[in-house]
Formats: C-alpha cells, structure tokens, sequence
C-alpha cells in the first residue's frame, strides 16, 4: 500500500511517524517517507517505522470517528 508524504508530498510504500511533545502536549504529529524521516531524525525528533496494518487501521479509525459528523459552517456576517 502506497501513501503520500505529510512533507514532501512523495510517494512510498514504506511510512515513519514523527512526533514531538512539550509539556505531555502533541506539537506534530505526522506519516512521512524514509528521506524525511532521516532528516526529522537528525534534527532530534522522535521518528518511529508503521507497520502497514497500524497505518490502516489508524486511518480507518480517524475516517470512522469523522464520518457524518461534519458541520455546515454558517456564512459570514455582511460587513457594514
């Protein structure tokens, strides 16, 4: 299974998650391919390889939680 790089918009069979925390609060959260990963690596972030099954099921997971859910977002007020 192919995705796309959070960063540099590649494609690649192979995902890295990369994150950061402050204080127990997520800053970045993100799926990227080896190159980026070995550049958030050297830049001392946490980058860790998904196995493919983890990265569905993450996805499906997030798609269940969002479906029907969505709001419509009411116009702008006229400016005066």
């Amino acid at each position: 299974m192919e995705f796309v790089c959070r960063r540099c918009t590649h494609f690649t069979k192979t995902a890295y998650r990369v994150t950061t925390e402050d204080g127990g609060v997520v800053l970045l959260n993100m799926l990227v391919c080896p190159s980026c990963a070995r550049v958030a690596k050297s830049l001392g972030l946490s980058t860790v390889r998904m196995e493919p099954a983890k990265r569905t099921a993450k996805t499906k997971d997030v798609q269940s939680r969002t479906d029907g859910k969505q709001q419509a977002v009411p116009p702008a007020p006229p400016i005066r």
